[in-house]
């Protein structure tokens, strides 16, 4: 019993330790060797949780669905509705977000780049589109259809046999300088979330302030932070939108309405004399 005692009172700190390195580092397993009284070395294993334990979640506290397990990049547990429990969707919806992220990240730095470079002299970001351009737009558009039509339909039919996105052509995915890595993968992720949330502030802006870019509203902002911000812009937004015809056709039938009802009154008042 003594010795089995000392044998406990050894191991103890062998396996404090083990578990503070379970908690810290949050692996499958931990194994730490111990040795006995009697000079052997015994492996003690301790279990710990699954890969999911230690990763960011989009809401503290919460736990992920089963077919979020952490092994996408960006993974961060948020499926709500479920919409990716089918593996075969899962894998295309994660390829959807890449790309609309990618449109987003090239339409923001368009945005703030044309605008910091004075590209949008004579109309805002919004409106350049509709500017005339030295090419016609019907060639314009009929060039862009078949080249992006090709290009999308390459990188469609690469993704479907290769499952790997970002091709060009042939080659999947497109890497000439050979600068992908997990940690890349990772940074593209969250600076396509970033962007896609990006691009629907500045649309939300541009309703709120027409004819002023993102980067002045940020300026606007800086200069006078009480004055200029969300709440004040939200609260202000029906002074800048087009009236759509709804309120003059509300303000006629009222104006009518009144009407037929003085001269209700008039006839009543005739009547009753």
């Amino acid at each position: 019993r003594e010795r089995e005692r000392e044998r406990e009172r050894e191991m103890a700190p062998m396996m404090s330790a083990a578990l503070l390195n379970r908690n810290a580092v949050g692996h499958s397993s931990v194994s730490s060797l111990c040795v006995s009284s009697r000079g052997e070395r015994r492996a003690v294993v301790t279990r710990a949780g699954s890969v999911q334990e230690g990763r960011p979640m989009w809401l503290p506290g919460v736990s992920s669905p089963p077919h979020l397990d952490g092994s996408m990049q960006g993974d961060s547990g948020f499926d709500p509705l479920g919409l990716g429990a089918n593996p075969d969707r899962l894998k295309w919806y994660q390829e959807a977000e890449l790309m609309n992220g990618r449109f987003a990240m090239i339409g923001a730095l368009g945005i703030m780049g044309g605008e910091v470079l004075g590209a949008y002299k004579d109309v805002t970001w919004y409106e350049a589109g509709a500017k005339g351009y030295d090419i016609p737009i019907l060639p314009l558009v009929a060039v862009q259809a078949v080249v992006m039509g090709f290009l999308e339909t390459k990188r469609y039919q690469g993704f479907k046999n290769t499952g790997l996105s970002g091709g060009l052509i042939d080659d999947q995915p497109f890497d000439p300088a050979k600068l992908l890595t997990e940690k890349s993968k990772l940074q593209e992720v969250k600076n396509a979330r970033l962007a896609m949330v990006a691009m629907f502030g500045f649309a939300g802006q541009a309703a709120c302030t027409p004819g002023v870019g993102p980067i002045q509203n940020l300026t606007d902002h800086l200069a006078n932070p009480f004055g200029c911000n969300i709440i004040t812009n939200v609260l202000t937004i029906q002074d800048h939108l087009a009236d759509p015809g709804f309120a003059k056709g509300v303000a006629a039938v009222a104006e009518a309405a009144a009407e037929a009802a003085a001269e209700a009154g008039a006839v009543v008042e005739a009547a009753a004399q």
